[in-house]
């Protein structure tokens, strides 16, 4: 498994469209939320690996699930929660989230 975030970007380098997999989740989410959230934007996103700004490993029901946070722009951060089996991605879900909120939340 991908214990830091070097191991992680060497994963996004190698990783091709047909290896990424979208659960239910994510497009029920899509459907009635998130309609700015679409495969092209998730993949170009991970294959930005110098927008990476962050990464969680968490242990949820016995499975390792993992949470990212890309840089879109100066305003809004796309936030990622996926697991990794063998070399295939399953993408759970993601989000949109405004920087300027995010940060007011941490202080």
């Amino acid at each position: 498994m991908i214990e830091t975030i070097d191991e992680l970007k060497s994963f996004f380098k190698e990783i091709k469209k047909e290896e990424i997999v979208f659960k239910k989740h994510f497009y029920d989410k899509k459907e009635s939320e998130r309609a700015y959230l679409n495969e092209e934007l998730i993949f170009n996103s991970i294959k930005s690996i110098d927008n990476l700004i962050g990464f969680q490993k968490q242990i949820v029901k016995n499975e390792t699930l993992y949470r990212i946070g890309i840089r879109l722009s100066n305003k809004y951060t796309l936030v990622i929660v996926f697991k990794i089996e063998d070399k295939t991605l399953y993408i759970l879900t993601a989000w949109r989230t405004y920087r300027k909120w995010q940060k007011s939340i941490q202080k």
